[in-house]
């Protein structure tokens, strides 16, 4: 029986507990095998899965108008991550794609001739569960978040059973579709064609998206599925849980969904209809059968508190609750909070179950779309790599990226101080914990939401740059979007390494970092980081050589002279610039003459 450590966080648990970093992988490999028989049949009890959370906020809700989503991703603290590009591959007709990482069987086919160049974040590639892309670009502008786990109720499971090992997982969801899908919608489609045919793996939450719309996916069963467009003006944070909650099957263009997706639950008596009183089902109630448990309720009630201020406690009741709220002039700047929220301002008078900015996360993201931008700049990807609680998000084109900075692809599974990852993790070790959070963490967050806020106001100026070099020099936007990317994350991995040294500094005098030294204004951001790109030989016409003029005419006079000596006079010419002599013909004595002379 093969089991997935990924979706056990007590194991997490007690891998963060672990002080040796740098292991090698057979020792590693020991490490989890004793964990494993250390926690014996605990394993097929009830535990929580790993505590992934995401957001979404409608364009009706943000103060800048533009739609944002995203997620963090709870697996291990000590987990790389490496953020890539995948060039586009010709691969023909017919061909089929298959898991390159051996992790899996899945194989489906590949719908383009030429496949499209993406970004992905993915795990190490020297890991044995595969590549787990979590989140990427491709160069048509469609987005993907994959994903939060969530699955049907085990009751329920039977009727349709998750297709292991051949079916589409969270290991290669983001890959198979972003390498093929030119919209979101076809995204959804080719999402809902391989569920159809083939069939899940496990169950997911997943968004889809481009500059025109963002789509929630959940994969309910084996071959059993729901998407829906989700509302501009409606904002959501979703924990490990099936959510998606009255559909009208009808609204084609607005719900794709399974065929099977009444039916199934009506033949085998988990059908519950819909709580408006108009739609065809509620999806969340049929296939899991209950409310939102502790975990999922603590964090979906922190994350609307931090939202819309309103402290939602009604949300550990029994009683169905649509996922969705309205907020307000929400920034990105506040999605970072939300994804490095600890509940520090809220009162829950007991043990919180699970918080959202848990250290485990191994990296967190945010799309921003303004859907007046052109397809390639529409979307901006920021990037966190660790815990957004003790890290910090980055902005990138993810669409025009043709490359990134060394350190964030470096494949560095132990830790790696050249690599992102490690960077920025690096922090999070020296100051997320007991004591230490509140002797270095102050400064780290001080600074971290100072970046946040001017990079916020620094974003509008960039989008109006990359506008611009869209409008007069588009052939150069893929250059200058990939430096300008390259030289950001430099630039924010140099903070990064500058408050690890600073700490370090504090931790050996024995004083406190809590106002951290670095500032705001120390922040470069906009097209003035990029060298122009060199101007290539067809970039300008080639210089026809101008043909020789002939030679002015001089006048010459020659005089013989005693001592067979010869005068020879010049008439000066305005055109010559210098003269030259040379004997054309002489006679016979002149000749004689000459060869004498040498």
């Amino acid at each position: 029986m093969q089991i997935n450590i990924r979706e056990f966080s007590f194991l997490n648990d007690l891998w963060d507990r672990i002080d040796i970093i740098e292991v090698e992988e057979r020792k590693m490999k020991k490490l989890v095998l004793t964990m494993l028989s250390i926690a014996g049949m605990m394993l097929f009890t009830a535990l929580p899965a790993k505590a992934c959370t995401s957001y979404y906020v409608g364009k009706d809700c943000t103060k800048d108008g533009t739609t944002m989503y995203g997620r963090t991703e709870d697996i291990s603290s000590r987990k790389d991550k490496v953020y890539k590009v995948i060039q586009a591959k010709h691969v023909g007709k017919n061909a089929v794609y298959k898991d390159e990482s051996g992790a899996t069987e899945f194989q489906a086919p590949i719908k383009v001739d030429t496949t499209y160049r993406y970004t992905i974040c993915r795990d190490n590639e020297g890991d044995e569960d595969g590549y787990f892309g979590e989140f990427g670009t491709n160069s048509k502008g469609v987005t993907m978040s994959a994903t939060t786990s969530a699955s049907a109720a085990k009751s329920i499971r039977q009727y349709d059973p998750y297709v292991k090992n051949t079916g589409i997982t969270e290991e290669n969801l983001t890959d198979y579709i972003l390498c093929q899908a030119s919209t979101a919608r076809e995204g959804v489609e080719i999402l809902a064609d391989v569920m159809d045919t083939i069939g899940a793996g496990e169950g997911n939450g997943l968004f889809i998206a481009d500059k025109n719309e963002v789509w929630y996916f959940e994969m309910l069963l084996g071959h059993n599925y729901c998407a829906i467009k989700m509302p501009s003006n409606k904002a959501a944070v979703i924990p490990n849980c099936l959510v998606i909650g009255d559909v009208d099957l009808s609204d084609k263009e607005n719900v794709i969904a399974s065929p099977n997706l009444v039916k199934i639950a009506k033949d085998n008596g988990f059908y519950v209809s819909a709580q408006d009183g108009k739609g065809d089902i509620n999806v969340k109630l049929s296939y899991t059968g209950k409310g939102y448990s502790a975990g999922n309720a603590d964090r979906i009630r922190g994350g609307q508190y931090l939202l819309t201020g309103q402290d939602n406690t009604a949300i550990y009741t029994d009683d169905y609750q649509d996922i969705f709220i309205n907020a307000k002039n929400v920034t990105v700047e506040k999605l970072y909070e939300v994804a490095g929220y600890r509940y520090e301002d809220m009162n829950f008078g007991r043990n919180i179950s699970r918080v959202i900015g848990v250290k485990s996360s191994a990296e967190c993201h945010i799309f921003q779309i303004d859907s007046s931008m052109p397809a390639e700049l529409a979307t901006v990807q920021w990037v966190c790599m660790g815990n957004a609680d003790m890290s910090t998000f980055v902005p990138f084109y993810g669409a025009l990226l043709t490359d990134v900075s060394r350190a964030y692809k470096m494949e560095a599974h132990n830790y790696n101080s050249r690599a992102a990852y490690w960077i920025f993790r690096n922090v999070g070790f020296l100051c997320e914990d007991g004591d230490n959070r509140t002797a270095y963490g102050k400064g780290v967050k001080q600074f971290y939401t100072a970046y946040m806020t001017k990079m916020e106001e620094l974003q509008k100026n960039v989008n109006a740059q990359m506008l611009n070099v869209y409008k007069n020099d588009k052939k150069n936007l893929e250059y200058y979007a990939t430096k300008l990317g390259i030289a950001i994350g430099n630039e924010t991995m140099d903070f990064a390494k500058a408050m690890y040294m600073d700490i370090q500094t504090c931790k050996t005098n024995g004083t406190k970092y809590e106002t951290s030294s670095l500032s705001a204004d120390d922040i470069e951001y906009d097209l003035s980081m990029v060298t122009a790109p060199a101007k290539k030989a067809d970039d300008t016409k080639p210089v026809t050589p101008a043909k020789p003029s002939a030679p002015a005419r001089v006048q010459v006079r020659a005089k013989a002279l005693k001592g067979k000596k010869v005068k020879v006079s010049l008439k000066k010419t305005a055109e010559a610039k210098g003269y030259e002599v040379g004997i054309v013909a002489v006679g016979r004595k002149a000749r004689d003459f000459f060869q004498k002379r040498g």
